[in-house]
């Protein structure tokens, strides 16, 4: 999901001040770490894309918010 958005969710759901403080390339080995990515989608991903593509299928952000007192 896009940065924008998922800020907005944090914000909709009552947290405050929501600031993005880190931004950091997520590769394909990443996403193999989590089961949301199959061995199949691993594979097929290893086959379609490039090896430089496969360093960075997505940006991992680090997210900082508050809750209202």
């Amino acid at each position: 999901m896009a940065e924008r958005v998922f800020v907005d969710k944090i914000l909709n759901v009552g947290f405050t001040g929501a600031e993005i403080l880190q931004r950091r390339p997520f590769g394909l080995d990443d996403a193999a770490q989590y089961p949301l990515f199959t061995p199949d989608v691993i594979n097929l991903m290893r086959n379609l894309l490039s090896t430089d593509q496969q360093s960075q299928v997505a940006m991992a952000v680090t997210v900082t918010a508050g809750k209202p007192a």
